[in-house]
């Protein structure tokens, strides 16, 4: 987890220089532009790295909801006026995608379960947004879903094994 966390904020250096040569090269906006492609690059790379590790950690599930945050800041200044990006449903697939992937810790469900999250997590962080919530709400109810439909086959598969099966009879059971 540590390589996805160096990957993700050596993107900040990164972009700002992306800023600055974008800016002295041709204008504002190019340097915002910039900043922000190179800020998505390193940010994708930090999640396409994030499938490489063997097990997370709830410290790990939680790094998706503060990248969030920062992404989230870091894009405000293209949100004003224009609305190329939604701030509230990028927080939202990233609280999704730290659940599935506490989910996933606490009950060793596998990582299958989080690529819908994770792909609705890196569509939402692009600056990219269709006039009116409902693709941001489609994209959601999927991640959400996915959520949901894990917790169910948790429950199914204690449901299945029954009460007291691979435990010793004692009074808290």
């Amino acid at each position: 987890m540590a390589r996805s966390f160096l990957i993700s904020f050596l993107g900040f250096p990164f972009s700002v220089l992306a800023f600055i040569i974008g800016w002295a090269g041709w204008d504002l906006r190019t340097g915002a532009l910039a900043a922000a492609i190179v800020f998505s690059v390193f940010f994708v790379a930090a999640i396409v790295n994030l499938f490489f590790i063997k097990s997370f950690s709830y410290l790990d599930a939680a790094l998706p909801v503060v990248f969030a945050g920062l992404w989230s800041l870091a894009l405000a200044p293209l949100s004003l006026g224009a609305s190329l990006f939604s701030a509230p449903f990028f927080i939202g697939a990233a609280v999704l995608l730290g659940v599935c992937m506490a989910v996933s810790r606490r009950f060793d469900t596998g990582k299958g379960w989080l690529v819908l999250p994770a792909l609705v997590f890196l569509y939402e962080m692009l600056p990219i947004n269709i006039p009116g919530p409902v693709d941001d709400a489609f994209a959601l109810s999927g991640a959400f879903g996915t959520v949901a439909a894990q917790l169910v086959h948790v429950v199914a598969g204690k449901l299945k094994s029954g009460p007291g099966r691979g435990h010793p009879p004692g009074p808290n059971r």
